[in-house]
């Protein structure tokens, strides 16, 4: 298993690190990994409520970088309760947000969430 601490003050040199440790990932899985792993930081970056602590973000890579587990300690938050966006809407009509959780939601075979003892533990099988 691979760990990586996330830095949310640099979002783009934690990115640099993840990537880092994926040298020997086939090319579509490193793409799906990068995606995800950009649009959970980003959100986390942008819209997480660390509620005055210290934020502490880490991210696990396991069985061969198919299996990525975010690990957090914000404000409790259960992405796979975010509603999809309408986008088969007008674009006028769309809300803004939510087509990064959604396009994460279809890349993963597999996503569970819990919240154990202050973090967020969000698991996504690729």
């Amino acid at each position: 298993m691979k760990q990586i601490q996330i830095q949310l003050d640099k979002v783009e040199n934690s990115l640099v690190e993840i990537e880092k440790n994926l040298t020997d990932t086939d090319e579509t899985l490193l793409y799906k990994i990068m995606f995800i792993a950009e649009e959970i930081i980003t959100n986390l970056a942008r819209h997480a409520d660390f509620e005055k602590k210290t934020p502490l973000v880490l991210l696990s890579l396991e069985r061969d970088n198919t299996l990525l587990t975010f690990k957090d300690n914000t404000k409790k938050f259960n992405m796979l309760e975010y509603p999809d966006p309408k986008i088969d809407a007008d674009i006028e009509s769309r809300e803004l947000g939510g087509l990064g959780i959604f396009l994460t939601k279809k890349y993963a075979k597999k996503i569970s969430y819990s919240y154990e003892d202050g973090f967020n533990i969000l698991r996504i099988s690729l």
